[in-house]
């Protein structure tokens, strides 16, 4: 068996069209178009097999000989080596001509393949978000061990630690990521909830706030930590909500603690969030 199971050479006109254009309906093809003579070619074609393996057949990778299929490359509009088409639903849908490193044809792939490890993933924070952390916990434990390197899944595992409370797990894996990891914005986020989870961990419930809310609806101190706990648990609309409450009457309280916890919220939705978008807007035009 070969050791790359999901890589193929497309032979003439006819087999590019079945197992390209037709084979792309159903899933992701990446044609590598190529020559012996192209030493950046050389270097390709081994990155693009063995992450073809790496994605589980999420992408199928079809090499085209230019030298042998030559009408088949001027069809295909190719001018220059190694040119890379990926086709979706019978249609080109992105490509790159010359050689990339391996990070870069990860995030090329990634702007259009969900590979497995992604719906593991992603299957685990659903589970997390219903509640069920044994499961998510589960699913992400098997994810880590088809991929022990992946630190994706490491986030996964320190934020579902974090959604079911567990926060000192939570803390030693996100100090156990390498630095560049924990220099994203997903880490960076995951810090910041982590930090605000326990500075509440020892306040009342939602439900108990809402309660002392209702008794004494200008008491500001109560408000913040209804805000904090909605943060904690995603709650992003009802904590903005609370703390833009604060903001409108008093914008200096606590030294502008509700003012600050709002741009916080905006750092971990990020700026294109409609949320983002419609509380900045607000504040902006109260401040200004």
């Amino acid at each position: 068996m070969s050791d790359f199971p999901f890589v193929i050479d497309i032979q003439d006109a006819g087999h590019f069209e079945q197992q390209v254009i037709e084979a792309s309906k159903q899933q992701a093809i990446l044609v590598d178009f190529w020559a012996e003579w192209c030493q950046p070619c050389k270097t390709l074609i081994p990155l693009l097999s063995q992450l073809s393996n790496d994605y589980k057949g999420a992408f199928i990778l079809a090499k085209v000989n230019a030298d042998e299929q030559q009408e088949l490359v001027a069809s295909a509009g190719v001018r220059n080596l190694p040119t890379v088409k990926l086709y979706k639903e019978g249609v080109v849908v992105d490509e790159f001509v010359g050689a990339k490193t391996e990070s870069e044809l990860r995030q090329f792939l990634d702007n259009h393949i969900e590979n497995e490890l992604d719906k593991q993933i992603q299957q685990a924070l659903v589970c997390s978000e219903a509640g069920d952390y044994q499961q998510a916990t589960e699913i992400l434990k098997i994810a880590n061990q088809q991929d022990p390197s992946n630190s994706d899944v490491y986030v996964a595992i320190a934020q579902v630690y974090l959604q079911s409370g567990d926060f000192e797990n939570c803390e030693a894996v996100l100090k156990a990521l390498p630095a560049n990891i924990q220099m994203t914005d997903k880490v960076k986020s995951l810090n910041d909830a982590l930090n605000l989870a326990k500075v509440t961990s020892d306040a009342p419930d939602v439900s108990e706030l809402l309660t002392q809310l209702d008794a004494n609806p200008d008491n500001h101190e109560i408000r913040l930590q209804l805000a904090n706990q909605y943060s904690v648990s995603q709650q992003y609309e009802q904590a903005l909500e609370a703390l833009f409450y604060i903001v409108q009457r008093e914008v200096d309280f606590q030294d502008g603690e509700a003012k600050a916890a709002m741009l916080q919220i905006f750092a971990v939705l990020g700026s294109q969030e409609p949320l983002t978008r419609q509380y900045r807007t607000q504040l902006a035009t109260l401040l200004h």
